[in-house]
């Protein structure tokens, strides 16, 4: 094995004393144990493994240095919770645990050989199972030394950077000293990226290095040239995120062509050269002719002409990256999102699915092969992205003013590329979604989405999908977010008009089910356009 002669896998279990034990279970997956250690009996065995004896030396000596810093850090551990006990806070932490999990998609995290996790599709021991509910029934010194890891390390992720930092460690160990080699690395690594000299974050106790990680996060986001971006691995739930070079402001050089030419033909701007002040222009062109045709006898095949537009956008993306399908998706109407009093969350809580929409086009000749099936596939996906948009509405609003009952999650923030998607996910399953790009709006490195005195984030976005290979690289994903500015912008100029009462804005029509089983993405203009660019030679 590996190489080795000396590295063995048996399968007969009569063979002699020293060998290591490999079995797997369902929650854990594939485990090694010690020699002769008996393994849980939750788990199935598979084989045994000789290892050479002065290989398992050096484990136990390997073992026995990481021991003696997790036990030191692990003091750190005790005060926090103590502390949290002693000031009457304790269970306020588990309940907000509790809370924080749950806007989340997947968690799934070891802890020694302790699985803490919450899915939908799989296992939930935190919230389903009980186990955060059982820790609030016991008394601290009961608790086992995996449960006060877990409680201590999860605020100090989630502090760093919201829930989205416990899928960093999904299907890894999370430990006391593990933590904060994770924290330490972002520190330098936001640091650099911003130009500053790190203080001794080494010695800082782990909740105060959390809360100085998540500070330096938001510097990065608004002045590095370096961006936030993380790779989804659909096989483990891991979602890491990493720096790509990619100086502001992260906008096309100039107007696509797709979306100048249908501004030229359809909506009679010309291109300035200004990228965002062109988008503004073609906006405002676009919902002045909607407003025209709600007053006349035509609607615009039902999407009118914002919908015309914005499918301009997403064409252009994908045929930029090579996908072969891609989406936008947002709020219909955006009054809907109008509270009692200024920034307020009712008007947000009372829409429901249908209240969104998905702009999900296919690529004019990459999914020939899918003929007859292409607009079912498109509608699964549209579906999941306005069940999306209403999971994700409530999530910039202070936990207090939604209802305990309404489910959500927070909203993307940065761009991802996902790969092998379609393995647990049964909305990419339906859809085909193998290698996929998400752009999410409003970007970071901009203000919120304001519209009635409330900012949003993960409100709009591009959205790209491979049906195959190859993966997606960081060129594609420049791409997805230049065009997602261009998103951003269309939506910006619609709410200022909207709020400002300077421009009529009617709600986006189309893009139902009715429209995407008569093919009416063959009816944009922007998909003739480009039908008629690929058949012209060279």
């Amino acid at each position: 094995m590996l190489g080795r002669t000396d590295v063995e896998i048996l399968t007969d279990p009569s063979l002699d004393a020293g060998l290591i034990p490999i079995t797997r279970s369902a929650l854990c997956g594939l485990s090694f144990w010690k020699p002769d250690e008996l393994p849980e009996s939750r788990t199935e065995p598979l084989a045994l493994m000789r290892v050479p004896p002065e290989i398992l030396d050096m484990v136990d000596e390997e073992e026995r240095s990481w021991q003696a810093r997790e036990a030191a850090e692990f003091h750190e551990v005790d005060a926090i919770l103590r502390g949290w006990e002693s000031t009457g806070e304790l269970d306020r932490r588990l309940a907000q645990l509790a809370d924080w999990v749950e806007r989340v998609e997947t968690v799934y995290v070891f802890v020694g050989r302790e699985v803490f996790s919450k899915s939908d599709a799989g296992s939930n021991t935190l919230t389903r199972d009980g186990r955060l509910a059982d820790l609030r029934q016991r008394p601290l010194e009961t608790w086992a030394a995996a449960d006060r890891l877990f409680v201590v390390l999860a605020h100090c992720l989630f502090s760093s950077g919201r829930s989205v930092r416990f899928e960093e460690f999904n299907g890894v160990q999370l430990s006391a000293t593990g933590l904060r080699h994770f924290l330490l690395e972002r520190h330098a690594n936001y640091c650099a990226a911003i130009g500053r000299l790190p203080h001794n974050p080494g010695g800082m106790p782990l909740p105060r290095l959390a809360e100085e990680v998540r500070a330096l996060q938001n510097e990065v986001d608004r002045c590095s040239p370096l961006m936030r971006y993380r790779r989804i691995n659909g096989l483990t739930f891991v979602k890491n995120e990493y720096l790509a070079d990619f100086p502001l402001p992260r906008d096309p050089d100039v107007l696509p062509e797709l979306v100048a030419h249908h501004g030229r033909v359809h909506l009679d701007v010309k291109p300035t050269g200004r990228v965002r002040t062109d988008l503004r222009s073609l906006a405002t062109a676009a919902a002045l002719l909607d407003a025209e045709a709600a007053t006349g006898d035509g609607d615009r095949a039902g999407h009118g002409a914002i919908g015309e537009l914005l499918a301009a956008i997403v064409l252009s993306a994908i045929h930029a990256t090579e996908s072969d399908y891609g989406m936008s998706s947002s709020v219909r109407d955006l009054t809907r999102l109008r509270g009692a009093r200024p920034g307020g969350p009712e008007g947000v809580l009372t829409l429901k699915k249908g209240n969104f929409f998905c702009c999900c086009l296919p690529h004019t000749t990459r999914m020939a092969a899918t003929g007859e099936e292409t607009g079912a596939t498109l509608w699964r996906a549209a579906q999941r992205m306005m069940y999306n948009r209403w999971h994700f509405a409530p999530g910039e609003f202070a936990r207090q003013d939604i209802p305990d009952k309404r489910h959500y999650f927070f909203p993307p923030q940065v761009p991802d590329i996902a790969e092998h998607a379609e393995h647990h996910h049964g909305g990419h399953i339906a859809s085909r979604v193998r290698f996929s790009i998400r752009a999410p709006g409003a970007q970071v490195w901009h203000p919120p989405f304001t519209v009635f005195g409330h900012g949003f984030r993960g409100c709009y976005d591009i959205r790209l999908v491979r049906m195959e290979g190859p993966a997606y690289t960081l060129r594609e994903l420049h791409e997805a977010v230049r065009h997602c500015s261009l998103v951003d912008e269309l939506w910006r100029t619609l709410a200022d008009g909207m709020q400002d009462a300077t421009l009529p804005v009617r709600a986006v029509g189309g893009f139902d089910r009715d429209w995407y089983m008569s093919k009416g993405w063959q009816r944009l203009s922007a998909h003739v356009l480009a039908a008629d660019a690929l058949a012209v030679p060279g």
